[in-house]
């Protein structure tokens, strides 16, 4: 079963659309554990396998963002623990390794290697910025199913400047990234479980109170279904929920959104678990609401 297969069967199950990111902060560790015995590495798996166990059954996918470990030493090598241990303890939910990754062939290649290798994850994203091969790079004929999502619309505001550029042809920089890499997809035989970042509806820069969610419509219009949205910007970086899912979702499987701060670090009192899972609950009934 491929990644957007296990996604939407996950999603039926468990009714839920909500993707856990897994992106530790040292600085916001519970006190319970920085007290406690072991290195930063041993405690931040620690930490954020049990957050995943308490959070599981509300989470659809998890996504650990890897700068958040690389920066810690020995951090690898706990996210590769974590994953494991992640994989026993809920095994029909996917893992997805979130590095934005985007370089030429053989190098892109060697991130390939080591997110679905050496990590073990199911699917991974990528800067699309140095064309094709970033994409086919990722793309690893004996192991078919694994998700591959290109950054197209994303949730951090200086992203305007480069993403919204006019092209020669009326369209924006982004609406061609998002065909490019349908296309590639298409090309490379990976549609299936191939996806697209694509922000949150969220409020004017103005605070005017009009919430903007023409982007995920006009994305499902270039790509129809074909794509699956790994949407960030709700929690912390106040994306809209409701129009969000309206403009974005078109059955399980299309899309997942994700929240991390608000999740994890819910609380860093030897109630952080317990916390966290409360937030992602409440979050999968927020979501669920507005379907």
């Amino acid at each position: 079963m491929g990644f957007r297969a296990r996604l939407a069967s996950r999603q039926e199950t468990a009714e839920t659309l909500v993707c856990v990111g897994l992106d530790p902060l040292l600085e916001k560790m519970p006190q319970c554990l920085n007290d406690g015995p072991g290195s930063l590495a041993d405690k931040t798996e620690l930490w954020m396998s049990d957050i995943a166990a308490a959070t599981g059954p509300f989470a659809s996918m998890f996504k650990p963002q890897s700068a958040h470990w690389e920066a810690i030493p020995g951090g690898v090598e706990a996210l590769k623990r974590t994953v494991d241990r992640i994989r026993r303890m809920c095994p029909d939910i996917p893992i997805f390794g979130d590095g934005k990754r985007g370089d030429i062939s053989r190098t892109q290649q060697k991130y390939r290697d080591a997110f679905f290798d050496i990590l073990g994850v199911d699917g991974m994203n990528f800067s699309p910025y140095m064309g094709k091969d970033c994409m086919a790079a990722l793309v690893d004929k004996e192991n078919p199913g694994r998700a591959l999502v290109g950054l197209c619309y994303t949730s951090n505001p200086e992203a305007r400047e480069i993403q919204d550029l006019v092209l020669g042809d009326g369209s924006r920089l982004w609406e061609s990234m998002a065909f490019k890499i349908l296309c590639w997809a298409e090309d490379l035989g990976v549609v299936e479980d191939a996806g697209l970042v694509m922000a949150a509806a969220y409020e004017s820069p103005k605070k005017s109170g009009k919430i903007y969610s023409n982007h995920l419509a006009i994305c499902r219009k270039l790509v129809g279904d074909r794509l699956w949205f790994l949407i960030p910007g709700i929690g912390t970086q106040g994306g809209a929920i409701e129009e969000t899912v309206r403009a974005a979702y078109t059955g399980p499987g299309s899309i997942a959104i994700n929240s991390s701060s608000e999740i994890i670090f819910a609380s860093n009192s030897s109630d952080f678990a317990e916390a966290a899972a409360k937030k992602a609950k409440e979050l999968r009934d927020q979501i669920n609401a507005a379907l």
